[in-house]
């Protein structure tokens, strides 16, 4: 597994990625694996893309 120092800029992309998901950064700064910080931002996105698809399909915008 990779730790946050041998690669910087895909450790920083993460913690863009769940920043913009809704993560604060405080309780990202405990995630010091690369493979923890992808799994967690891409397991967020399974969550909403799941809450999405389970509305109806009028609140989606389809008739």
């Amino acid at each position: 597994m990779a730790a946050k120092d041998e690669h910087p800029e895909r450790y920083g992309w993460w913690l863009n990625e769940l920043e913009s998901l809704g993560v604060s950064s405080k309780r990202i700064n405990e995630l010091n694996d690369l493979k923890e910080i992808s799994s967690l931002a891409e397991n967020i996105k399974q969550g909403f893309y799941q809450e999405y698809e389970s509305r109806p399909a009028t609140i989606k915008g389809y008739e």
